[in-house]
């Protein structure tokens, strides 16, 4: 069953982001015996991922403010009011755009950790490539579903969240094909601050 009530739904959502923040490295250290990830910014490798990362980042903001300007960003506009509602519940409208930056540069690093270093990292070891992307995809879709179903409708937060899921498996495909989570994290990142530059025209409407 998916949570609708914003209260359980927002405790669910923050003890889902702990365990995310927690698990890679308690289970790569205690129960796999790996080695620590290790983000070695100034690496040649993870640099030269960047250009990448960043041009797929413009594009897919590039197509969610086109979407915005069809049908559906008209069902998105409609939620707009609990969206708010909520905002103001947590004193974001203050220092919306330190929110934002936040969330896109550093929630969007720990679910890079998690969902592609950890989660797909694993999954591609135990069945066949297609299948790990699109595992760990649908995982990462269904996580964010938590939180799109309390904002709109049922329909709506599944098709919300199977976007989510299809950013999940192109950040997973950046991750394979550079071998370094660089250009995933700075693509994911572009991303949600497009989200959050939507949000903000959402609210300020």
């Amino acid at each position: 069953m998916i949570v609708r009530d914003g209260t359980t739904a927002q405790i669910a959502y923050s003890l889902a982001k702990i365990f995310i923040l927690v698990w890679p490295f308690a289970a790569a250290r205690w129960i796999l015996r790996e080695p620590p990830l290790r983000l070695e910014i100034r690496s040649i490798r993870h640099l030269k991922a960047l250009p990448l990362g960043a041009a797929v980042g413009v594009l897919l903001v590039g197509l969610m403010v086109g979407a915005m300007a069809t049908p559906l960003g008209h069902v998105v506009a409609a939620g707009s009011e609990s969206i708010r509602a909520k905002a103001i519940q947590f004193g974001l409208l203050s220092h919306y755009w330190l929110f934002a930056l936040a969330l896109s540069l550093v929630h969007s690093l720990v679910e890079e950790v998690y969902w592609r270093w950890f989660v797909f990292g694993r999954l591609r070891r135990v069945v066949s490539l297609p299948w790990a992307h699109l595992l760990a995809g649908a995982a990462f879709a269904a996580h964010h579903v938590v939180v799109t179903t309390v904002f709109f409708s049922v329909p709506m937060g599944l098709l919300l969240g199977g976007a989510v899921g299809l950013g999940g498996i192109i950040w997973s495909l950046l991750y394979q094909r550079q071998g370094t989570l660089s250009g995933a994290w700075l693509c994911h990142a572009i991303v949600d601050m497009g989200i959050m530059a939507v949000g903000y025209r959402l609210l300020a409407a």
